[in-house]
């Protein structure tokens, strides 16, 4: 029996996967909400497992341990991955006010105001219960945020607020849950030291989950160095990083009552620093497929939560009918107190210039925005159940506020969490779109609009030039190729007209928008081939992060709107005060070879800048060409100065920087060589297993002098 249990189980995980993979691609086709989308799909499902036939989709059972553990690791982890952290110390005070300060207030007016109303409906719940409902609710789905606002082009500043405030929301919710349910379960014993001590416990998860992430992320840190280079071990060592720590922090808290960690903000913060920092000690290679390693498991993992949730909705044995009251108020009520806490925190913000000012739109839009995600129902499967030590005390509670319903506090507190999501994934979800657009937030700013058009020009007449270069090799008969040109031109003009407009509307001065578009690609090129470099290991970690900061900071200043960009021209625009303290111990541990290394690296990549500047200016992008002169010649000046600055230290230290030399010349080779060889295998010249081996034998040598050091 327990064999077959085992293959139906399997079967079912398969099927649901199998209609997961197929839900998706129709959801990018019909461009709706993935998650929407599938709890529709569900709703199908359910009849369907009733069928003799399909009767093992039921078999495969969302466990509270298979949650807790195993899933919401992974889409913690996936969630924090690739958010910088910058823009988190630039907009702090917005995103704290929002995620904590208003989050508590807006929590105990939802909490006391269903107090209120549930007895004029004939439903007496304990205030402790309501508390605890708020604090499930509040959990939301940086995700689907994330998914939702670049498909529609939400401006970046509103993205990260919104990115960042369900980070935290999630990570203070789990906080006061846990101390919710403790006053709950200890409610017999209640006095102010008991509330006193939970409260400090709130406190001390957060400190200590902080605190936690430290010790994980220097234990992974060493390790990484010494299994450089294999990336396979590599790409599973941040995996257990997610669950070590989530496991861990959840082993302290239950063990060492003293020592309470949150885990959502420890794995949370070691994601934030692995794509930060981390990321550098990871071999070059294995970047390049770690996000998308993250995607597939999260989308898996999403998956399987979302559809499995209709499974214990609906293996509650409760009156749904019951609950119809009950959940319009409790929505009604959620939406109110949601208004409240993201308007007054903003208009306070905006009134005494605490930070950049928030549009009134964003505002409409943070009030509507609260999706809630697979959290809040992990959170509803930790309370105690029959098999649970403490549902005993559980049990007490009830008795002791006289709860005489059919159902349990976890049912009814499951029953409106779960009909709460469906709300926010049925109505708000698939509104949202819907509400950026009459609210113009998904609008291109000048820079965006100038840079859309450019590259609709460069785009089109690359194709034109192939089409002529494909007709002259009479790849394309006479009809095709006209037919197809003409098509081109057609989009060519078009996009001519756009940017002549885009130029021509009020600006300060159009020459200000070129020159600041320029400039990002000349940034960007430059980011592109220092990362080239590093993962060549032409360059070295320290210098490698070191000038990529820089750059980073360059580009962050620039992509800013003209109105942002004014707001803080009167400001020192550097929050970063972890990076200001790495650059002060950098400044200090710099030697005379580090200045070589990173002089030699800016004279390479400012070389790359000016030839493909130069190449960009032979287009006819109709404006001013001088203004491409003078990014080039900029440019040609930063290339004359590193290379006098390399050949100043070059002749004090002609013998170390010779040997030097002599091994960034071998990497450049071993670059060309590498190249050589993917090209024999692509046309198919060399076999897949001396290409292997090749591969194999250039990439020992590329890292053979990587330091095992940090």
């Amino acid at each position: 029996m327990e064999e077959v249990g085992f293959l139906s189980q399997t079967l079912a995980v398969l099927f649901l996967l199998i209609i997961s993979s197929f839900t998706y691609i129709l959801s990018k086709r019909i461009n709706f909400p993935y998650t929407v989308l599938l709890v529709i799909v569900w709703l199908l499902l359910v009849p369907i497992s009733n069928i003799p036939l399909f009767s093992f989709i039921d078999d495969f059972q969302l466990t509270p341990d298979l949650l807790f553990f195993v899933l919401l690791p992974v889409l913690l982890f996936e969630a924090a991955y690739n958010m910088n952290y910058r823009q988190l110390i630039i907009n702090w005070k917005t995103i704290a006010a929002l995620s904590i300060f208003w989050l508590l207030i807006s929590g105990f007016l939802i909490s006391l105001w269903l107090f209120f109303l549930f007895p004029l409906i004939g439903f007496n719940i304990p205030f402790l219960v309501c508390l605890l409902f708020w604090v499930l609710i509040s959990a939301t789905d940086p995700v689907a945020v994330l998914s939702i606002f670049k498909s529609l082009w939400a401006p970046r500043r509103l993205t990260i607020i919104f990115e960042w405030e369900s980070l935290f929301n999630d990570g203070t919710a789990v906080a006061m849950f846990l101390v919710v349910l403790g006053l709950i379960l200890e409610w017999w014993n209640l006095d102010w030291y008991t509330f006193l001590d939970w409260t400090l416990k709130f406190v001390s998860m957060v400190w200590w989950g902080i605190l936690f992430w430290w010790f994980t992320w220097f234990v992974f840190s060493k390790i990484i160095w010494y299994i450089k280079n294999n990336e396979e071990a590599e790409i599973v060592l941040t995996m257990l990083l997610a669950h070590i720590t989530f496991i861990f922090s959840e082993l302290i808290t239950r063990n060492f009552s003293f020592l309470p960690i949150s885990w959502v903000i420890a794995t949370v913060i070691a994601s934030i620093v692995i794509w930060n920092y981390g990321r550098y000690k990871i071999t070059p290679r294995v970047e390049i497929h770690m996000h998308k390693f993250w995607e597939f498991f999260a989308f898996i993992s999403n998956s399987l939560v979302f559809i499995l949730m209709w499974l214990i909705l609906s293996e509650l044995d409760v009156n749904f009918t019951e609950f119809i009251l009950p959940l319009i108020i409790t929505i009604f009520v959620v939406m109110i107190a949601r208004v409240i806490s993201v308007y007054i925190p903003v208009k306070i913000n905006n009134f005494f210039k605490i930070e950049d000012h928030i549009p009134h739109s964003w505002a409409i839009l943070l009030s509507w925005w609260s999706l809630r995600w697979a959290l809040a129902l992990m959170m509803v499967l930790l309370i105690p159940w029959v098999w649970d030590p403490s549902y005993e005390k559980l049990l007490a509670f009830e008795q002791m506020v006289w709860w005489t319903y059919d159902y349990s506090i976890k049912d009814f507190l499951l029953v409106l969490t779960i009909w709460s999501i469906m709300f926010t994934l049925f109505v708000k979800a698939p509104t949202t779109p819907i509400i950026m657009r009459r609210l113009k937030i998904d609008k291109l700013h000048k820079l965006e609009e100038f840079e859309y058009e450019e590259w609709r020009i460069l785009s089109n007449l690359k194709v034109i030039q192939k089409l002529n270069l494909s007709f002259k090799k009479a790849y394309l008969t006479q009809n095709e190729y006209e037919e197809l040109r003409n098509k081109y031109s057609e989009k060519l003009s078009h996009a001519v007209k756009k940017m002549k407009k885009v130029l021509e509307e009020k600006w300060d001065d159009p020459k200000i928008l070129i020159r600041r578009a320029l400039s990002l690609h000349a940034l960007w090129i430059e980011k592109q081939y220092l990362k080239e470099l590093f993962f060549y290991n032409e360059i070295d970690e320290k210098n490698f992060k070191y000038i990529f900061r820089k750059i980073e900071k360059q580009i962050e200043r620039l992509e800013l709107s003209h109105d942002q960009l004014r707001s803080i021209s009167h400001k020192k625009n550097d929050y970063d005060i972890f990076t200001r303290c790495v650059v002060s111990v950098y400044k200090r541990t710099s030697t005379d070879l580090d200045s070589y290394i990173r002089n030699r690296t800016r004279l390479i990549i400012t070389r790359k800048v000016i030839k493909e500047l130069r190449l960009l200016s032979e287009i006819d992008f109709w404006f001013d060409k001088s203004l491409f002169d003078e990014i080039i010649e900029l440019y040609a000046l930063f290339n004359k100065q590193a290379d006098e600055k390399r050949i100043k230290i070059f002749s004090s230290h002609k013998a170390t920087i010779n040997a030097v030399e002599s091994r960034l010349v071998n990497k450049s080779l071993l670059k060309l060589e590498e190249k050589t060889i993917k090209d024999l295998y692509h046309k198919e010249i060399i076999t897949p297993k001396l290409y292997l081996k090749f591969m194999d034998e250039i990439e020992k040598e590329m890292y053979a002098d990587v330091k095992k050091s940090i």
